[in-house]
């Protein structure tokens, strides 16, 4: 599965799924995204938001995608930290993965 993450922003470690949810949203940057099949595994120090596993997010007021599907594993976009899925790809993992599921981080 392609993904668009920023490793630097999420440090080398083993984790595991702590938590699922069909439905999340944030607002980062004045935008306020709706982000679906969220699998968080990492929570940032200092932070409220954590770092998981979905599809990419599209801007609810607009309804405009972080980045096009077909630019996922390309340079040139970057999360918050986030690996971002395709939606096909963040349905599957999904269904698949369940709390404790473990992550690696490389």
């Amino acid at each position: 599965m392609l993904t668009t993450a920023e490793p630097w922003k999420t440090p080398v470690g083993d984790y595991e799924i702590t938590f699922k949810t069909r439905h999340a949203a944030s607002t980062e940057d004045g935008i306020h995204w709706y982000i679906p099949n969220f699998l968080a595994f990492y929570q940032r120090p200092g932070a409220i938001g954590r770092i998981g596993f979905h599809q990419i997010p599209w801007d609810e007021k607009t309804k405009k995608l972080a980045q096009p599907v077909d630019t996922l594993g390309m340079p040139g976009y970057s999360s918050h930290g986030c690996p971002r899925l395709a939606p096909q790809d963040s349905k599957a993992l999904y269904s698949f993965a369940h709390e404790g599921t473990k992550v690696k981080v490389r």
